[in-house]
């Protein structure tokens, strides 16, 4: 395969994965049917690490896998990646080819003790949509492993992330504003079916509220993603 998101030659490994590389490491037995069903193949694009990108090694980030997957359909689920890729033991990125396009899927993960043990878990998924591979879409960038990750992380999530703690607030902000952009959407359709026309000035009242603090806490993270 070529080198798709123009990374450094040195980053390159171009390998086939078989699938049982991954469902293999679990006892989920939905992984492997999911692989199966939904996979049409797995290929171990690129391994950036100190070593190859001559960078300094992070203190939470040591290696970034990108593996290129192609699906059968037209569509796939995302949770089934997130199983995934909490068995890799290293960060990890994915380009995903269905019906003619192209996504790329990025976990925030960090460690955490799972019955007395260290185990990787995976949090917010960042997903970018319908990406033109033809374009240099990613740059990597930075002197040391966290700040690679740092940056990709935030070309494909769209926000700024300097930092483990920044990108965490400004995921939580973004989680809020959704949240209550889905509680405007809810009251407007309660608002065309309600007859009753002080209830719907009730309605109104507590749309132009929510629209209030959807204001302020864009303009929080507006200021923070700066």
């Amino acid at each position: 395969m070529d080198n798709i998101l123009n990374f450094p030659s040195t980053t390159i490994v171009n390998k086939p994965v078989p699938k049982n590389a991954f469902y293999g490491r679990s006892g989920d037995s939905s992984l492997r049917e999911f692989l199966t069903r939904e996979f049409e193949g797995i290929v171990w694009l690129y391994k950036l690490s100190p070593a190859t990108l001559n960078v300094e090694d992070g203190e939470y980030v040591h290696e970034i896998d990108v593996f290129y997957c192609r699906m059968k359909e037209n569509e796939y689920s995302i949770k089934p990646f997130c199983a995934m890729d909490e068995l890799l033991p290293r960060h990890t990125l994915f380009v995903i080819e269905y019906g003619g396009k192209f996504d790329l899927l990025m976990h925030h993960k960090e460690m955490a003790l799972v019955k007395g043990t260290q185990q990787w878990r995976c949090g917010v998924s960042e997903l970018k949509q319908d990406i033109q591979l033809n374009e240099n879409l990613l740059r990597i960038q930075g002197q040391s492993m966290d700040a690679v990750y740092n940056g990709l992380l935030s070309q494909v999530s769209g926000l700024s992330i300097s930092a483990e703690r920044g990108y965490k607030e400004q995921a939580e902000l973004r989680k809020q504003i959704e949240n209550l952009q889905k509680q405007v959407v809810t009251l407007q359709k309660r608002i065309k079916a309600e007859k009753q026309f002080n209830r719907q000035i009730e309605l109104n009242t507590e749309v132009r509220q929510l629209k209030k603090e959807i204001a302020l806490l864009t303009d929080k993270l507006n200021k923070k993603n700066i």
